[in-house]
């Protein structure tokens, strides 16, 4: 089995754990090509795999190709529904999208102002339906808010920075962050350094050594967190159950949207 993504430490363990012949395949998911071409190679050569998907028509094909060959696919984080994959394992990332604006807004209060959105990339079905919910919350329930268009990092720190950087040069009056991806850590640079970390409300997504320290600074306000470990253990799960023709229990691998605040940290 392949893993083309996130958790596969995780992933390969409980694989191993199973008895199961793993191999981790790395690619550049942000570039439809280069993963449509990676997915296409693999053809034929494994029961089953987990892929963080681009929603693109050439890697929809792709991984239609990898059904056709015989392989169990279950797309892990950000999903192509579209496609013949077998198995979706993930957040509902609207209403994580959702839950990001509803914080972000009500901690704002009733100030105007402009808030500044980031992510890894619109092509991500992830970002995007996260983008999606955010917007909704924020055009039906905080008016005085204006988005402004977002940025694609493409979940890199430096990129991330140097776009952040720039947007808060440009508009003086943002009083809210949102990072629907990663590259947290360039985004949270680019405020200390503007001097407005403690200015702006900023939210985004997963715990992680760094999203904590920036919560117990006071940088971050609230993190959206998906289990990645329960996630990794869920797609393995599942593509044992297909590969055996088992049943999927899908209440064990619904993946829950936790808040996590400075003062409920894990």
């Amino acid at each position: 089995m392949a893993d083309l993504g996130c958790g596969e430490g995780v992933l390969v363990a409980q694989l191993l754990k199973d008895s199961s012949f793993t191999e981790v395949v790395a690619t550049d998911v942000f570039d439809a090509a280069t993963l449509a071409a990676k997915l296409e190679s693999l053809v034929g050569n494994f029961d089953g795999m987990a892929v963080v998907a681009l929603d693109h028509p050439s890697v929809r094909a792709a991984i239609n190709d990898l059904v056709d060959g015989g392989t169990k696919v279950v797309t892990l984080v950000s999903d192509v529904p579209s496609s013949r994959r077998h198995h979706y394992v993930g957040i509902d990332n609207i209403a994580a999208g959702r839950t990001a604006g509803a914080l972000i807004g009500r901690l704002v209060g009733p100030r105007p102002g402009k808030i500044a959105v980031v992510a890894g990339s619109l092509g991500l079905r992830d970002h995007a339906e996260r983008l999606f919910g955010f917007n909704q919350v924020m055009a039906s329930e905080f008016a005085q808010l204006n988005v402004l268009p977002v940025l694609e990092g493409r979940d890199e720190d430096y990129r991330s920075e140097c776009l952040t950087m720039k947007l808060l040069g440009d508009h003086p009056d943002i009083v809210g962050l949102y990072n629907a991806g990663a590259g947290t850590p360039g985004v949270a640079k680019a405020l200390i350094d503007a001097g407005r970390a403690n200015q702006i409300v900023f939210a985004g997504h997963d715990v992680t050594v760094m999203t904590r320290k920036l919560l117990l600074q006071g940088v971050m306000d609230a993190v959206i967190s998906q289990n990645p470990g329960h996630e990794a253990r869920a797609a393995v799960r599942v593509l044992l159950a297909l590969a055996r023709g088992e049943p999927i229990l899908s209440e064990q691998e619904k993946i829950r949207i936790d808040i996590v605040m400075r003062d409920n940290l894990p």
